[in-house]
């Protein structure tokens, strides 16, 4: 619960997803002005809470950390039942629920939220065994995936791994079928929440969690590329390590990345790539992306 807890340039472990130590609090206080995190492991149970209000009250200008849930906020920790784990409670909604604000507006936001996070977590819900369960008002979220790998007409590369030691980054191509391939539900849902074009380009994942969706890192040849409706079937699996983030200029807010000077190049070819196959399958319905396979290509950074 501490702000910045950890130097972020610190060794972490090889499947840690946090690194500033900041997430949690800002995300949440971003949304409310009350947040409460409670744990329970082998039967031993801790909350401690952060309450803007209090803080403001106060006399001086200390941060205090408040121990347990909020006076009539005790319920809400029965959720743990039987089982360890960790609950976050949001209060005191003042970002959310506004002047105007009605029901049909929150029933909205939460279509969005469900799919930002079938979106940033698909990996994780969609294992055999899945590690994550996020349920929204008692119903489990689905995860999607976006580059339809399952769908028979969808074209995929091989994987290609770029660079050496800590910093490879692994690399698949996709392009989509054409709306004439696919059914209704199936066109609908691979849309995602901003449409087919908006959905175009890399996806940054960094412990297989989702960083960035749908942008192509202002690579291109002259100038960078600009999402057009006849590349709108192309998107590009993009995996980085939990120490890569300096080289990629990962901020907190996890808004943008920007690859390394040393793989720009092989990355606006494969993109250039995959582009131009999926304008192809675009203008043509019967048409196909190229199946040929390419020999992986391995990198350094100097």
């Amino acid at each position: 619960m501490r702000l910045g807890h950890k130097n972020p340039l610190d060794e972490r472990g090889i499947n840690d997803l946090g690194r500033f130590g900041l997430g949690l609090k800002t995300a949440s206080f971003s949304q409310c002005r009350r947040l409460t995190v409670a744990s329970r492991k082998d039967g031993v149970s801790n909350c401690l809470r952060w309450d803007l209000d209090v803080l403001a009250n106060s006399k001086d200008d200390g941060w205090y950390l408040l121990e347990g849930p909020a006076p009539g906020s005790e319920s809400h920790m029965t959720a743990f039942g039987d089982s360890d784990g960790t609950l976050v409670l949001w209060e005191n909604l003042d970002r959310i629920v506004t002047q105007g604000f009605n029901e049909q507006d929150f029933l909205d936001l939460i279509d969005q939220v469900e799919h930002h996070l079938a979106m940033v977590f698909h990996r994780f819900l969609s294992d055999v065994r899945p590690r994550l369960q996020i349920n929204i008002n008692g119903r489990a979220v689905e995860s999607w995936e976006p580059f339809l790998t399952n769908h028979p007409a969808t074209w995929s590369s091989p994987v290609e791994r770029i660079g050496s030691g800590s910093r490879i980054v692994e690399v698949q191509c996709h392009v989509l079928p054409h709306k004439d391939r696919l059914d209704e539900r199936q066109h609908i849902l691979a849309a995602g929440s901003n449409g087919w074009t908006a959905q175009q380009g890399f996806y940054v994942y960094r412990n297989q969690r989702l960083l960035l969706a749908g942008s192509w890192l202002g690579l291109g040849k002259g100038r960078p590329w600009t999402k057009e409706e006849a590349y709108r079937l192309a998107r590009i699996r993009l995996d980085i390590s939990n120490s890569a983030d300096a080289d990629w200029k990962i901020d907190i807010r996890k808004s943008m990345a920007r690859p390394p000077v040393v793989i720009r190049d092989k990355l606006t070819h494969l993109a250039e790539d995959t582009r131009e196959r999926a304008r192809r399958v675009f203008v043509c319905p019967s048409g196909t992306s190229g199946f040929e396979s390419r020999p992986s290509i391995v990198m350094s950074f100097n």
